[in-house]
């Protein structure tokens, strides 16, 4: 299921790693020594967590959070006997005790409304993530989104509603600076650079007003903003000078007294906000098997009343751990190991659902709804100053569950992320690639439901995966490739409906992944056997799996997932290999996840114990060889009755995912057990070659085994796989 219907209500977050839930009971009949790897048919009880509704996910802490001077987001505000959206918005405090607010326009340039007594009122559905907010306050003006500034023919009209911005001639937005409490927009309109700032002032009488502060830098071309707030048709006032222009506007009909320092002086970094670091335990797991997973403890309770629903990972230079939260928080997370602690810095606020992180040539950049983010700390405090934009020139809608998900780079550098929902606008169920230096925004193939993972190989192979809905008849992990099209018929976004859809690297049942994160690549050298093969996150099982690719002739590929024993605190969504050779995997609670606590960030070890689990998948003809990580028993692989084989298919449709179905008859629901003919052992003594009566393009198969290995300890698991091709 995927994030957008995020997400499931957590009592109190553990701060230590408790007991995984329990495993599904094994169905009648079947020896629980072989549950692991016999095919189940698709019933039974659900999990207590896969049984939520609405009022489960009912969760009023987001109202308390401490975001900062600033918020982006979309927002409504009361216009006439309606509503107004501005849909790339942000919302500055202004006073010390929130005695005003005011939203900027990203898109069109403009400050657009302004009220007082108050800063947002947000909804407590699904944690707060289901939040358009409205002014908590009396408004003091409110005008129809429109442009900040005529364009550079003198004209306004612009197209309507604002979801993308206006044309990057006219006006392009740069990216804001945090001062303290002051918060300064940059930007340029007609080529010449502007700085502007909403701030609390006063009238020569006294009054507290909020204040609109303009600075046009030196230029040659003539600009002409429009007044924030219009009264009785008050024009618009070219500035022609190509000097620099202050302008100060207040938002009351009283003239005001001016004092402060202009506001280039605000843009070279201020003091710090959030104050010293938050000291956590980093608990280290004992080993079990292969691995071992460590838990760098999350501070769930804090001074900020920040929420932890971990959404991104990687890493800076100095070996730090950058982290994102959905509720629009960056983190950096140093880790001492000789003293077992983990240090907590808040480093960046206010962002809008940031579902994505990546380290770009040392700096922070992630992705927001709506925006790409590169975070500058101007003067090395610890904390971001400056919020620059790289890009926002795709279309953003108010879609409830209309979120960018995932941050990955290209060898070249380019930016791939989703953006889901909001199929209506042209870049709504698409993947976008991005280039590096933020100038392109493309759509780079369509089709997409609310994928919420994604992954990139070392040398640009880029993989991903949706999720179980409509359009959609189970998960299904994909390897993408330029103007392709990969299932959901709301977003296909071509002139002609396609008919079908590029074939997935697998698909993955529900038992094995109800609601699928990204993939990372293990890295040559670290663990062990698994080095250079991808790992597939699940957010709704809270597992790691090895994913299997095969290439095929015509430039795609098919594939399947083998489980590697690992149970995660959250929905792990994301994954990076840090320098030290180790996994570190962040998550997030929600819906119908098995997650035990808002979010985690876990660090997996590589034991050096064997590591029982497949590692590469070919399928030819009737045979599908299956290569393991260690040389197996010749005498038991040789036993057919040491495999348990079943293969169904879906149904593509606009309904809520499919029922399985039987290859051998396509109106009968259902499984078709294929029993394996003869099993050998190639020459290597670690490849599994299993013959079948007749192996066909099938959705989904599933390869059970319970053999041997050489030195007599037991194999037992399943691979989950699709077959595309024998040939």
């Amino acid at each position: 299921m995927p994030l957008i219907l995020l997400l499931a209500a957590v009592s109190a977050a553990p701060d230590l790693p408790i007991a995984p839930p329990p495993r599904p009971a094994v169905p009648p009949g079947i020896d629980p020594a072989l549950a692991d790897w016999t095919p189940r048919p698709a019933v039974g009880k659900a999990e207590p967590w896969e049984r939520m509704t609405d009022k489960d996910w009912i969760d009023p802490r987001f109202r308390d959070m401490n975001t900062g001077p600033f918020l982006n987001c979309t927002m409504q505000y009361p216009l006439g006997k309606g509503r107004e959206t501005i849909y790339k918005a942000t919302v500055v405090r202004v006073g010390a005790k929130d005695e005003f607010a005011a939203v900027f326009d990203r898109s069109t340039m403009r400050v657009s409304a302004a009220w007082a007594g108050g800063y947002l009122n947000h909804s407590d559905r699904r944690f707060g993530l289901l939040n358009t907010p409205t002014p908590k306050g009396e408004m003091l003006f409110a005008n129809a989104a429109g442009p900040g500034w005529a364009d550079p023919n003198g004209t306004w009209d612009a197209p309507k509603p604002f979801t993308a911005p206006l044309r990057k001639e006219w006006a392009k937005y740069r990216g804001l600076y945090v001062h303290g409490s002051r918060v300064v927009f940059s930007y340029t309109v007609n080529g010449r650079d502007v700085l502007e700032s909403v701030a609390l002032g006063a009238t020569k009488s006294g009054k507290q007003v909020p204040l609109r502060t303009i600075e046009v830098q030196p230029g040659t071309a003539a600009v002409t903003p429009a007044p924030a707030r219009v009264r009785n048709n008050t024009p618009a006032r070219e500035i022609k000078s190509p000097l620099p222009v202050q302008i100060v506007e207040p938002f009351e009909n009283e003239a005001v007294s001016v004092k402060g320092n202009s506001l280039a002086d605000l843009t070279k970094g201020g003091p710090k906000r959030w104050g010293d670091p938050i000291v956590t335990q980093l608990v280290r797991g004992k080993p079990a098997g292969a691995f071992a997973v460590d838990t760098l403890t999350i501070p769930y309770k804090n001074r900020f009343g920040a929420l932890f629903f971990c959404t991104g990972v990687d890493f800076l230079k100095d070996g730090r751990i950058a982290m994102c939260t959905c509720h629009g928080d960056v983190w950096l997370v140093t880790v001492d190991e000789k003293e077992g602690t983990c240090s907590w810095q808040r480093y960046a606020t206010g962002l809008y659902h940031p579902l994505g992180l990546k380290v770009v040539d040392g700096k922070v950049v992630v992705l927001e709804r709506g925006q790409l983010t590169r975070l500058h700390d101007l003067n090395a405090d610890g904390e971001a100053d400056f919020y620059e934009c790289v890009s926002n020139d795709w279309h953003t809608g108010a879609g409830e569950h209309s979120y960018d998900t995932c941050l990955e780079t290209d060898p070249e550098g380019n930016f791939y992320f989703f953006k889901t929902g909001d199929t209506h606008l042209p870049s709504g169920g698409t993947l976008i690639r991005v280039t590096k230096d933020g100038a392109k925004a493309e759509v780079f193939c369509t089709g997409f439901r609310h994928p919420i993972g994604m992954g990139m190989s070392p040398t640009g192979v880029l993989t991903g995966a949706d999720q179980e809905g409509n359009w959609m008849p189970a998960t299904r992990i994909d390897q993408y490739r330029k103007g392709g099209f990969y299932g959901d018929m709301r977003g296909h976004h071509r002139a002609t409906p396609p008919t079908t859809y590029n074939n997935p690297l697998c698909w993955l049942p529900r038992e094995v992944d109800n609601s699928a994160g990204g993939q990372v690549w293990v890295p040559k050298g670290a663990f062990g056997p698994l080095a250079g093969l991808p790992l597939h996150l699940s957010y709704g099982r809270c597992r790691p799996y090895v994913l299997l690719r095969q290439e095929l002739s015509d430039g795609s590929a098919q594939g399947g997932v083998a489980g590697l024993g690992i149970q995660f605190l959250s929905g792990v969504c994301r994954g990076r290999f840090g320098p030290d050779g180790n996994l570190y995997a962040c998550g997030l609670n929600g819906w119908q996840t098995a997650a035990q606590a808002d979010g985690c960030l876990q660090r997996v070890r590589y034991t050096g114990q064997p590591l029982d689990v497949a590692t590469g998948l070919e399928v030819r003809g009737n045979v599908l060889k299956l290569t393991f990580a260690r040389p197996l028993d010749p005498k038991s692989i040789a036993v057919t009755d040491n495999y348990r084989c079943a293969w169904w298919n879906y149904r593509w449709s606009g309904e809520y995912g499919s029922k399985r179905w039987k290859p051998s008859d396509p109106t009968a629901e259902g499984q078709d057990d294929v029993p394996v003919q003869s099993a050998t052992l190639s020459t290597d003594g670690r490849t599994l070659e299993l013959t079948f009566a007749a192996l066909k393009p099938v959705m989904q198969m599933q390869v059970g085994y319970n053999v041997k290995a050489a030195d007599g300890a037991a194999v037992t698991g399943s691979v989950v796989l699709t077959i595309n091709s024998t040939k």
